[in-house]
């Protein structure tokens, strides 16, 4: 037995024997290092000094950064640490730039920016000799000068694919009409190709040899950051794009090419689809900038901007390859600065360093629309739209801004935006008309709707005496009292500007008749007076005090020409709660994006506990919305209005199709459908493409026939449904298991919050009143559903079964069912219909689910999400 043991004590010790010299290799390794650590603190320390307490980054971007080329040399020659962070090329060439900006000497690159700074500046004392090899100190490590040496280097050739955001369409297959209609009228990119075939740009004159050949001495603009003035050949500029190893290299940005190179002019033709540039009319003399010649290496490129005064524009990239990003208008990128947005100043870091820094910690519903350029194809980049680019190889292109009729409204907001702006639009204008006059109704439609913004509606000193004045003359208050005894709060949100006076009276004015304030207005009056008459809604509503236009109260009427501003007032619900202030949506996923951890769920079950959330009385819910909902779907629709209410007599005028005033309405918001989505965002990008082939090729196909046409509320919204709090007593609840909800969500049905143990006492928030009828309208049902399943219900499908089972449809036959049964009927076509009304409803339903679900988001076609939202 001893025997046979010992060959198995021996490979015991000899294991034990190797872990003893594996750890004690391990120590003296960490001992090595940490020693080595230690000696580069200590050689930091000493080189730096009292410096070495901040951060590398600091010292070049906030102290080295204030020094001249003069002043980088002088210090350089402190210690070793200096002399590293002193002949940081970044710091050498913004030197050199700021130092020569006003002087019109030619600047040639040799090797780095120091010997070129040091060349061009003192040229009698410094003689160049290659190679110049810096001195090395390898003790000295700094990770900022390393990640910008890393910048320097990069090749970014395949950084970044197209994910297919952007459409790519061949020229040859997309007739004008179909692109003013499909993407520039509802503002959305689109790549050509072939847009340039044939012309001389794209058969071989546009090189950089044969452009050397052509234009070898000719000065092009050079653009460097706010430095626009840049000296250089298109020679020497050929030789430092070849051999430079810029962060942020400098590239070709030139206006004037067509006047410097008139032959380029011919090589190339400005697209199909943009025949009509209504700046050309200015003259040259005050004719905005409005083509460049763009040539670049790769790494260059431009950072996040607007392109100027509202403009569309369009560039064709000649050879290379760009990668763009890009977000619309409602949407600001992250880093950007709007404190100097009419400066044009957006103080956004540089496109490569924002890709590599910001892009990767940007939640996935705050990505840029992004995509990628080939060599002869053009991009159309709509007015108002933010945009990057990188080149990611050595590229050249030519791009062109204009004013057509599809942005001529665009266009004319921004430059009447300022007083100085305002000089342009006048100018604009005078010149436009002289040729062609029949863009006097366009300038009239402009100005009468942007008349009403003169005044800000938080301009006390303007609105004040104008509520006061209404309220005076409907008898609403006395005549004598005065201004400053009145509590006039202003509007915070909305379309409409509404007031608030005195917690007594809500004044609401509706804006011009372009906006739909007319109708909207006469609208809301007429469903006020029917609810006067029923019996269940005249209780809750908010009771309408008066009506009429301002003309009326004002000593002075308005012209013909300027906007009547028609107003309601209604009574004030004091102490009232609306449904958001206790059924929170949650906020847009945060900066960096986290995903939350299972002790999240813990810590916000303690937290919830100690703020004691006000919980929904979920039955009384149920139970108001249906019947107020159900009553005013109900109201009759009273020929004898339709002289006063332009909706009632397309209803009654339409002869056997009552649906015609809605599918008036669908005709508008499937034209707008598309962009909203865009600009709103939430619709992932793989499931916004799918939209198209998802809904009905016939829009007037999703309207259900089998109903009568119907009065909507048409904004049921939670801000807009009213209630109170009490208190009462509960049994007290137990932690909750963690949901696939984003938390801090306070939908909580009360049924599933209780246990058997102590009791507590909470408050319990019940539904009292709906507001706000601005947006009602006769129209379909079913559109209604998506406002209530998606922001009232909160994507609740427990709410939503117990609504439909408890509205009764009536339909034209004469028969009824339950919507609920109506659902179990057919749910697919169910489902497809009220996935079709979320998907062009005029609110962003979309992004409002997928904040109280987040997994939504990771659905992989539009049936699936679908399904998500509303298969019960």
């Amino acid at each position: 037995m001893v025997s046979k043991i010992k060959p198995q004590q021996n490979n015991n010790n000899n294991n034990n024997n190797n872990k003893k010299k594996q750890q004690k290799s391990k120590q003296t390794q960490k001992i090595k290092q940490k020693k080595e650590q230690e000696e580069i603190l200590k050689f930091k320390n000493n080189t730096l000094g009292a410096f070495s307490v901040l951060e590398d980054q600091f010292i070049l971007n906030e102290i080295l950064s204030e020094f001249s080329c003069e002043e980088l040399i002088k210090y350089q020659g402190i210690s070793a640490g200096f002399y590293i962070l002193c002949n940081d090329d970044r710091l050498w060439k913004d030197a050199f730039f700021k130092q020569i900006k006003d002087r019109k000497e030619q600047v040639k690159y040799i090797q780095n920016w120091k010997i070129s700074a040091i060349s061009f500046l003192y040229p009698n004392n410094f003689q160049y000799t290659s190679p110049y090899i810096q001195l090395s100190f390898p003790k000295f490590q700094s990770h900022e000068i390393y990640t910008r040496w890393l910048r320097r280097h990069m090749s970014v050739r395949n950084y970044g694919f197209d994910l297919g955001h952007v459409k790519h369409i061949d020229s040859n297959s997309l007739t004008v009409e179909e692109f003013i209609r499909d993407f520039e009228t509802p503002n959305i990119p689109v790549i050509f190709k072939g847009a340039q075939d044939g012309t001389g740009c794209m058969n071989g004159e546009w090189t950089t040899e044969k452009l050397i050949e052509k234009y070898g001495d000719t000065i092009f603009k050079i653009a460097h950051q706010d430095n626009k003035r840049i000296q250089m050949t298109f020679r020497d500029y050929v030789q430092y794009m070849k051999t430079q190893n810029d962060e942020e290299p400098l590239y070709v940005f030139d206006q004037a090419f067509g006047e410097k190179a008139p032959s380029l002019l011919e090589q190339y033709k400005v697209p199909k689809y943009f025949p009509e540039d209504l700046f050309q009319y200015s003259g040259p003399e005050e004719r905005p900038h409005f083509r460049w010649l763009v040539i670049g290496p790769e790494r260059s490129g431009a950072s996040w901007h607007i392109d100027p005064a509202g403009t569309s524009a369009w560039n064709s990239l000649i050879s290379g390859k760009k990668r763009w990003l890009m977000y619309p208008p409602a949407f600001t990128p992250y880093t950007v600065d709007l404190e100097d947005f009419e400066e044009k100043i957006y103080g956004s870091p540089p496109s490569l360093l924002w890709l590599l820094e910001v892009y990767p910690y940007l939640p996935p519903d705050y990505r840029p629309i992004e995509c990628i350029q080939e060599p002869g194809e053009t991009i159309f980049v709509p007015g108002g739209w933010w945009h990057m680019v990188l080149n990611l190889e050595e590229s050249i292109a030519v791009t062109q801004n204009f004013c057509d009729s599809q942005n001529f409204t665009q266009v004319c907001q921004d430059l009447s935006g300022t007083e100085h702006d305002r000089k342009d639009y006048d100018q604009f204008k005078q010149h436009l008309l002289r040729e062609k006059p029949e863009f006097t109704e366009k300038f009239k439609e402009f100005e009468f709707k942007n008349n009403q913004f003169v005044h800000s509606f938080d301009d006390e000193k303007y609105w004040n005496p104008i509520v006061i004045k209404l309220l005076k003359y409907n008898k609403l208050i006395d005549q004598d009292i005065q201004e400053s005894s009145l509590d006039i709060q202003m509007p915070t949100s909305g379309q409409s500007p509404v007031f608030i006076v005195d917690n007594k009276f809500v004044v609401k004015f509706y804006c011009s008749e372009l906006s739909g304030g007319e109708k909207s207005w006469s609208n809301e009056i007429y469903v006020y007076l029917k609810i006067k008459e029923n019996e269940i809604l005249h209780s809750r509503f908010p009771k309408l005090l008066s009506s009429g236009k301002i003309n009326q109260v004002l000593e002075t009427p308005v012209n013909e020409d300027e906007w009547k501003w028609p107003y309601i007032v209604t009574e004030f619900l004091q102490d009232k709660l609306n449904l958001q202030d206790v059924q929170e949506v949650p906020e847009a996923l945060p900066y960096p994006y986290n995903f939350p951890s299972p002790d999240d769920d813990e810590n916000d079950d303690e937290d919830d506990d100690e703020e004691e959330d006000t919980l929904i009385a979920e039955e009384k819910l149920i139970e108001f919305l249906n019947q107020t909902v159900y009553q005013l779907h109900s109201i009759d629709i009273d020929q004898s209005n339709a002289d006063s209410n332009q909706n009632i007599k397309d209803f009654y005028s339409s002869g056997s199709d009552k649906w015609l005033p809605w599918k008036k309405y669908l005709k508008e918001i499937e034209k707008k459908y598309i962009y909203n989505h865009w600009n709103w965002n939430g619709l992932p990008v793989h499931i916004r493409s799918q939209m198209e082939s998802y809904l009905p090729n016939d829009i007037y196909q999703l309207i259900d026939t089998t109903l009568e046409p119907c009065f909507i509320h048409g904004d049921l919204t939670d801000e807009n449904v009213l209630g109170i709090e009490k208190s009462t007593v509960i049994l007290n609840k137990q932690p909750q298991p963690p949901t696939n909800k984003i938390k801090n969500s306070k939908k909580i049905q009360f049924q599933n919050k209780i246990k058997p143990s102590n009791t507590k006492t909470v408050n319990i928030w019940e539904p009292t009143h709906l507001i706000d009828l601005g947006d009602s309208q006769i129209g379909d049902r079913w559109y209604e559903l998506v406002s209530l399943h998606i922001s009232l219900f909160a994507g609740n499908k427990t709410r939503l079964r117990s609504f439909l089972e408890n509205y009764k449809l009536k339909f034209i036959d004469g028969s009824s069912k339950s919507w609920l049964e109506y659902y179990n009927q057919n749910p697919e076509s169910f489902i497809k219909r009220a996935m079709s009304y979320t998907l062009i409803h005029h609110c962003d339903a979309i992004t409002t689910i997928t904040r109280h679900y987040p997994n939504y988001r990771n659905a992989q076609n539009i049936n699936e999400l679908s399904k998500l939202i509303w298969e019960l």
